[in-house]
């Protein structure tokens, strides 16, 4: 989810942007001393509140515990103030942001070297590609790609060759290619995703523990909300695609058939999104009743004070702006993607709209949705959520399994390959042709056990 709060683990000082991560712009970190356990080196965009530095923070407690030493690159020079700003080094890791300019390829190669990952694990979609190349010229053995989204945009002749590229060189370099659901698979990566031996469904996992504790603010008393009145939360960045402008609309509709309600928005803002709902807000005569209260590091006390959440997003993965409230027992009104109906098969309290849907439709799901609410108690849902394909030891367990298995596959040769890049990516197209048995393969690697 995107717009989280930043707690993490049992300590709430470590949530402080900054503390206690090593931060270098484009240098190196580390050392070519190997401790015997696994080393990862994690890439991600930009760190900020979003669902992937949030669903990693929840990790890093877990995998660190199990011997995992993980590292991050983020490729920007701007490291903001998510919620792995300030965990990582408190579990031996550093965070370099390494710009992407001409400069880039160097940098990242030398971080590399020096570093000696076991395991390159990247979340940067299609651009995935780029970036475990780079991995398998330096002979790293582990060279993961993660999709987070369903890219079901359409895409016009340059970006359509932009991924064919992309695509290529994953499909020649990557040893694991993963998806947060069937569909971002589907969409992000191929269709034919079932017949790669690499690629498997890694559901994102909730910290439940994180979720429940309580803010430290009355939600109610915070927005001046009267005690009949309906309170809606929506969590999630600014951005075009998460569509917050339709809150107003879909208020104007409640209180059209007598219902009071509030509009909670919970993430990160941007001036030019913000804009749009503050406008939507003045038009439906409803400016006083809807709340920008920006990134929180409390998101889940909040959700639990919530009657509803409301989730009009049209473009998602595997959406924890959907999750986390079904978490916690809070009814939930989402538009009709994938991901959602995912989240709608394995457990109850999703309520979902036409993506296209008008905001009469939405004011009665949301009718329906805040009936769930009443009549779910929390422990309830907690415990069946604990049950759940969802839970966070699920996703530490695959994690921990898929990096000790390349981690332990790291043979003399490779060592060597890491100060012969050309011979390393040489090593990983041969390895293309045939896997260890002598079957065909479509990638480097062993092969993987599918999920979904």
């Amino acid at each position: 989810m995107t717009g989280h709060d930043g707690r993490q683990d049992e300590a709430e000082e470590d949530q402080v942007p900054g503390s206690a991560v090593d931060i270098k712009a484009g240098d190196d970190q580390g050392s070519d001393q190997r401790d015997g356990g696994c080393r990862v080196l994690r890439v991600v965009g930009e760190l900020n509140f979003g669902g992937t530095e949030m669903r990693t923070a929840e990790l890093l407690p877990r995998l660190s515990a199990a011997g995992v030493e993980v590292h991050l690159v983020t490729l920007s020079d701007r490291v903001g103030p998510g919620p792995l700003a300030g965990v990582v080094g408190r579990y031996g890791g550093s965070v370099t942001p390494i710009p992407l300019d001409v400069r880039f390829v160097t940098r990242f190669l030398h971080l590399l070297g020096r570093l000696r990952p076991d395991v390159v694990h990247v979340d940067c979609a299609n651009f995935s590609g780029v970036l475990l190349s780079l991995a398998a010229l330096r002979g790293v053995p582990g060279r993961v790609a993660h999709f987070r989204g369903d890219d079901n945009q359409s895409r016009n002749l340059r970006r359509r060759v932009y991924r064919w590229i992309c695509g290529r060189l994953l499909r020649i370099c990557g040893t694991d290619i993963l998806g947060v659901s069937p569909s971002s698979l589907t969409c992000a990566y191929d269709p034919r995703w079932r017949d790669d031996p690499r690629c498997q469904v890694v559901l994102n996992g909730l910290d439940l523990d994180r979720l429940r504790r309580p803010s430290r603010d009355d939600l109610r008393e915070m927005i001046g909300a009267g005690p009949a009145d309906m309170v809606c939360v929506s969590v999630g960045r600014a951005s075009p695609e998460k569509r917050r402008w339709l809150l107003p609309p879909i208020l104007a509709e409640l209180r059209d058939r007598g219902i009071e309600a509030h509009a909670v928005l919970i993430g990160p803002g941007d001036d030019a999104d913000d804009e749009r709902v503050r406008t939507a807000a003045a038009a439906a005569g409803l400016a006083d009743r809807v709340h920008l209260l920006g990134p929180r590091d409390d998101v889940g006390g909040l959700l639990s004070q919530a009657d509803v959440v409301v989730h009009p997003s049209c473009l998602e993965g595997l959406p924890g702006g959907v999750l986390e409230p079904v978490a916690l027992g809070v009814g939930t009104v989402a538009a009709d993607l994938p991901g959602v109906r995912f989240i709608d098969e394995h457990l109850p309290g999703v309520t979902i709209v036409d993506i296209d849907a008008t905001p009469q439709a939405w004011a009665s799901a949301v009718c329906a949705a805040a009936s769930h609410t009443k009549t779910t108690a929390a422990p309830v849902a907690a415990e069946r959520f604990a049950r759940s394909v969802f839970a966070i030891d699920t996703a530490a367990t695959t994690h921990l399994t898929m990096y000790r298995r390349r981690a332990s596959a790291r043979p003399h040769r490779n060592r060597r390959a890491a100060e012969q890049p050309v011979a390393g990516l040489l090593e990983a197209v041969r390895n293309e042709r045939s896997d260890d048995d002598g079957r065909p393969a479509t990638a480097a690697g062993s092969r993987v056990d599918r999920a979904g």
